[in-house]
C-alpha cells in the first residue's frame, strides 16, 4: 500500500520525535536505528525513505529537537518582553534537570557533538548561534556588537555547563547540584545588568 504524502510526514516526524527523546536521554552513540524505529512505531524502511543514515537523522533530529524547545518557549514569551531572567529561569529549571528527555539538547550532547560528523556539527552550531542571538537581545545596547556577542557565547556557554554539571552530580549530591544552577544564574544574571564596556 502506497503512503500518502501526509502520512510520510508524519512517519518522519515521529522518527524526528523519537530519535530526539532517545538521543537526549542515551547519547546519539547509545541508540541504535532500531530502537528509533521501535520507539516511534515504524519499520528501518521508514527511516532509511526519510535519513540518508544515522547522522542524517542525528542532524536533523537534534535541530527539530532544539527548534521544538525553542520555539515553544518563544511562544510561551508571545506579547511579553523577552528578558534574560526568562532565559535564566528556562534553562536552568531543576525539573528541566532532572528530566534528561527535557531541555536542549546542546546540553545532552555537548561533548558527544565532537564524535558525529559534520551535519551533526552544523546542526549544534546553528542552535547555539540562535540561543545566542536571542540572549544577545536580551543585553542592554550598550557596548560594540562584538563585546555584547562575546556576553551572550559567554552566557550561553555557562547556561550550558552549569545544567551539563548539574546533571551530572545530582544523583550524589543534589544539593550541590541545585547549588551549582543557583550560583551560575545569580552571576549570569548580574552580568547581564552590566554595562559592556
Amino acid at each position: 500500500m502506497k503512503v500518502t504524502k501526509e502520512q510520510a510526514q508524519q512517519n518522519k516526524l515521529a522518527l524526528l520525535e523519537a530519535a530526539g527523546q532517545l538521543f537526549k536521554e542515551h547519547g546519539i552513540d547509545g541508540v541504535g536505528v532500531a530502537d528509533v524505529c521501535r520507539q516511534a512505531g515504524l519499520t528501518h524502511g521508514a527511516l532509511y525513505k526519510h535519513f540518508a543514515d544515522k547522522q542524517d537523522l542525528a542532524a536533523q533530529a537534534f535541530a527539530h529537537a532544539f527548534q521544538a524547545g525553542h520555539g515553544r518557549a518563544m511562544r510561551a514569551d508571545a506579547g511579553h518582553q523577552r528578558t534574560l531572567s526568562t532565559y535564566l529561569d528556562r534553562y536552568l529549571s531543576l525539573k528541566v534537570r532532572d528530566d534528561m528527555a527535557k531541555g536542549c539538547p546542546l546540553v545532552s550532547t555537548a561533548c558527544e557533538t565532537a564524535r558525529q560528523g559534520e551535519a551533526v556539527s552544523r546542526s549544534y552550531a546553528d542552535a547555539f548561534a540562535e540561543l545566542r542571538a536571542g540572549v544577545e537581545a536580551t543585553l542592554p545596547a550598550e557596548g560594540s556588537p562584538a563585546e555584547r556577542q562575546a556576553l551572550a557565547s559567554t552566557m550561553v556557554a555557562a547556561l550550558v555547563g552549569a545544567m551539563a554539571i548539574s546533571r551530572g552530580m545530582a544523583k550524589a549530591d543534589r544539593e550541590e547540584a541545585d547549588a551549582v544552577l543557583a550560583q551560575v544564574r545569580g552571576v549570569l544574571e548580574g552580568l547581564g545588568g552590566l554595562a559592556v564596556r
